[in-house]
């Protein structure tokens, strides 16, 4: 039992320590600005295409989050849902008054725990991919206006 609670505080500590480790950098990206460079700029990622900067600054924080928010879901959920089976299907589960159990119910939630999370992963990927497409059309829209008045 010591065991594993040293080697839990350990990963705890570990983690803490990365986040720290973080934290610092980016102070230390702070203390590098000139007085008269903003913040946001500091900040910007590069565009993948080239390295022209990113025009929309918040858009690359966005779809990595929807894409961590994405897999997070659909781990915990179809992690979840084996859980709720398996006890629906052990000893029974009640939700407003009415009785769930039995092997027929517990296979049930499993599976549609695990297809709604599957659905949930593919909205939230999907409107990752959206924001991209936004942004290549608003380029491809400007490109091809810039090309069409040199003409």
């Amino acid at each position: 039992m010591k065991a594993v609670i040293r080697s839990l505080f350990r990963k705890v500590v570990s983690f803490f320590h990365n986040v720290v480790s973080l934290l610092e950098r980016l102070i230390g990206k702070f203390r590098l600005l000139p007085p008269c460079r903003r913040i946001d700029n500091a900040l910007q990622k590069p565009w993948r295409a080239g390295n022209k900067p990113l025009q929309y600054h918040f858009l690359p924080y966005v779809t990595s989050v929807l894409r961590v928010l994405g897999w997070a879901i659909l781990i915990i959920g179809v992690l979840a849902s084996i859980l709720l089976g398996l006890e629906i299907m052990n000893g029974g589960l009640t939700v407003w008054r009415a009785e769930l159990q039995g092997v027929g119910m517990g296979v049930a939630a499993i599976v549609l725990g695990i297809v709604g999370s599957f659905l949930a992963w593919l909205f939230l990927l999907v409107n990752r991919e959206l924001v991209y497409l936004f942004i290549h059309v608003k380029d491809n829209t400007r490109n091809t206006a810039n090309s069409i008045t040199e003409e």
